[in-house]
């Protein structure tokens, strides 16, 4: 290393555009046949070094030299850090270099002028000079280093893979840049990449979103082993570990190919060819992207504009393609009578233009599915589900993406009506497809995963349901990132295992890393921003954390009042869950207002005969003539409030088992919001009913048998010889039928 002025200047000071310029021009006079070819390195080794070694010095103590002879100051304040690999051309990477120093002095009039921080020049490149440097360097010399320069240009190149998104180097440069409040990341690419991503974006929108799930810190390569073994432990010990590096470079790509997305359009705009049908064949590929980032009102603002010039030129075919977008936005942002609307006129183009077995008709019938579905009209979703699948299987056969996708759906509208089997077969031809055509770690294999393990939870499996939710989120994160919706997805409905079976702070976890992508990608208002904010609130209150449970169901109240108005049975059900929380905590005054307004909702909008509006009444009449809680003791938890209003009901059962027809003794209790049963009162639990999933508790064979149906099965139990009490199977009848009304979902 150089003394500790000199070394300073490295870390503070930059090259002038001037300095470039001289640089480029020397190279093209000593190397003219192969100067274009030449990479960064080549330019060290065959330039750079061989000027340097004498002195052994770096390049900019050269310039320094130089100033007492030049007009020009060649080293000054550093403003830019340029990252970028060195095996990159360097003739590329330095025109990058110049276009972006004459974009800064075009924006600003009395702009100051730009100097590079290009290790090129400024690191001594006769020696090592990270050889010496303490692991802490890079944490904090660095990072600060970036700071006081203030700006970061990361020169990429190719664009479909670019090299510095795999290396050490170039990624902590990236994240210091990003991390530091103050500082601009921005991304620059040479002409002809810009060109071609721009050609990418007409055509083929896929690649560009793909660009952004290549990110993996952990495989990044260094050329100094050293070197990356630092990086890779400050990013360990103080970055937050791999997947925060990971994702913060994700957002900020995400950021830039939007920024490049919409910027093409306006650019077609600027040049008066915003009438033309390649401006409409433009506008419905941006929309794409926005669409697939989760931008869905700009998606709809750039199809709606391509509509319009594609119905004027009466191009049917692409007038239902876009009528089919607008749908698929709308549907995305949870307006699905809109998003029906356009899927019906797609449909109606479609047949006529195309015939009812075409597999692009097919998939109008699958996206109609899901927007039923989405209403909660599952008949309707089979419906159209089966219409869709009938056409695909016919025109694509099993064995294809689009048939397994369609199998997916149908299982989920299944589940949705309680037809767990029909759904596990239809998840089980869907995973089989899949994993054939695409790999097992495909995000469409991680969907169906995550979908069985949604099924295998209805039935009361939870450890199957873990397994499946675990494999499809190890998949959507490595391949859509940790701040994916649909990563999102898969930590609620792991979070929903853990909280059917009483691991609450597991559950909690999950819900809060599910909130944190939802609100970071979604909004803070957003229907599945809100729902997270609604099992959260549930979960928070099962574990007997009621003010952190109130503050999430009043987000979540608000979140759904802003999105579908106070007087939509969604705001109700939150309105409903915060009357619970508060009668849990003994505040009876505050519990019933809340159930009043729920109840006053429901009634208006689903009708007095709704199972939504008759539980809520019910509720209402519990907590204002409630005597068997005991609310005298508020140290007790929410579970032990629980246990105590309902002391008679633990005790022995007999209960028939699911794969055969024999009886067993079980002890059971009602926990929280669970029917609990185990070999005995001080034994490990064999299994749980969650009673949100009770569909009916009924006494059958003349009272000899309680049966408790959830979606899928039936739980059958008889009076054990140690119950005591001919009249207790009622009396469990009763309270599960009371314990299940109690909470809204």
């Amino acid at each position: 290393m150089a003394d500790v002025d000199s070394e300073q200047h490295r870390l503070t000071d930059g090259v002038s555009v001037e300095a470039i310029k001289t640089f480029l021009a020397d190279l093209e006079s000593e190397f003219p046949d192969t100067y274009t070819e030449m990479t960064t390195e080549d330019a060290c080794k065959q330039l750079v070094v061989p000027r340097t070694r004498q002195d052994n010095c770096a390049y900019v103590d050269l310039l320094r030299k130089q100033l007492k002879q030049s007009p020009h100051e060649h080293v000054g304040k550093a403003s830019v850090f340029v990252s970028h690999a060195w095996r990159y051309k360097i003739a590329d990477v330095l025109n990058v270099l110049l276009e972006f120093a004459e974009e800064q002095r075009a924006r600003k009039e009395d702009s100051q002028p730009v100097f590079f921080w290009f290790d090129l020049f400024m690191n001594n490149q006769n020696a090592n000079v990270t050889a010496s440097l303490p692991p802490e360097w890079w944490s904090t010399t660095f990072k600060e280093s970036i700071a006081n320069i203030g700006r970061v240009l990361l020169v990429l190149m190719p664009w479909r893979d670019p090299v510095p998104l795999t290396r050490a180097w170039c990624l902590w440069e990236i994240f210091c840049g990003i991390i530091n409040e103050g500082t601009e990341v921005n991304i620059r690419l040479p002409k002809s990449e810009a060109r071609a991503l721009e050609d990418a974006i007409h055509d083929n929108w896929e690649a560009v979103t793909d660009t952004l799930v290549r990110v993996q810190a952990q495989r990044a390569e260094a050329f100094n082993p050293r070197d990356k073994d630092m990086i890779f432990e400050a990013i360990e010990s103080w970055a937050g570990g791999f997947s925060a590096v990971n994702q913060a470079v994700k957002d900020q790509l995400r950021a830039w190919c939007l920024q490049k997305a919409v910027a093409a359009v306006e650019a077609m705009r600027s040049r008066g060819e915003d009438e033309t049908e390649a401006f409409a064949h433009l506008c419905n590929r941006v929309g794409l992207v926005l669409d697939d980032f989760g931008d869905h009102d700009q998606a709809i603002a750039y199809y709606e504009a391509a509509l319009a010039l594609h119905a004027e030129a009466r191009n049917e075919g692409k007038v239902a393609a876009l009528h089919g977008n607008i749908g698929i936005a709308f549907a995305k942002r949870g307006e699905c009578d809109k998003a029906i609307e356009h899927f019906e006129k797609s449909i109606t183009i479609k047949a006529q233009t195309l015939g009812h077995k075409h597999p692009s008709t097919a998939q109008t019938y699958g996206n109609l599915g899901n927007a039923y579905a989405n209403k909660r009209e599952y008949d309707r979703a089979i419906e159209f589900y089966e219409k869709a699948l009938a056409i695909k299987v016919e025109t694509l056969g099993e064995k294809h993406p689009g048939t397994a996708s369609t199998y997916n759906n149908l299982a989920i509208a299944y589940a949705e009506k309680g037809k767990h089997d029909e759904a596990i077969a239809c998840y089980e031809r869907a995973l089989t497809a899949t994993v054939e055509m695409l790999g097992e770690k495909h995000p469409s294999a991680a969907d169906t995963y995550n979908n069985l393990g949604v099924a295998y939870r209805s039935q009361g499996e939870y450890k199957r349901a873990i397994g499946y939710c675990e494999k499809a989120l190890a998949i959507r994160a490595e391949t859509l990132g940790e701040r994916h919706p649909s990563t999102a997805d898969t930590y609620t409905n792991l979070g929903t295992v853990y909280a059917e079976i009483g691991e609450h702070d597991k559950a909690i976890g999950c819900f809060e890393k599910a909130l944190a992508i939802r609100v970071a990608t979604l909004g803070d208002k957003h229907p599945s921003t809100a729902d997270t904010y609604n099992v959260l609130g549930n979960a928070y209150a099962d574990k007997g954390e009621y003010a952190k449970a109130i503050a999430s169901h009043e987000k979540a109240k608000d979140a759904f009042g802003a999105l579908l108005g106070e007087t939509h049975p969604n705001t109700a059900m939150a309105l409903a869950n915060i009357a619970l929380v508060h009668d849990d905590c003994g505040n009876k005054e505050q519990a019933c207002t809340s159930m009043e307004q729920a109840l006053e909702v429901f009634s208006a909008t689903l009708g007095p005969r709704h199972p939504f509006t008759q539980r809520a009444e019910r509720n209402l009449q519990r907590i204002r003539g409630d005597g068997a809680r005991n609310t005298s003791q508020p140290g007790l938890s929410q579970q032990q409030r629980a246990a105590h209003a309902s002391a008679p009901f633990a005790g022995w059962l007999q209960k028939r088992g699911l794969w055969n027809t024999a009886f067993r003794p079980r002890w059971c209790s009602l926990d929280g919001g669970h029917l609990v049963y185990s070999k005995g009162p001080q034994l490990a639990e064999r299994g749980r009913i969650p009673l949100a999933t009770v569909l009916s508790a009924e006494l059958a064979q003349d009272g000899q048998e309680l049966h408790v149906a959830v979606p899928g099965r039936t739980f059958v139990f008889r009076l054990d010889e140690r119950s005591g009490r001919e009249t207790m199977l009622a009396e469990w009848c009763s309270a599960i039928r009371t314990r299940a009304s109690e909470r809204c979902e």
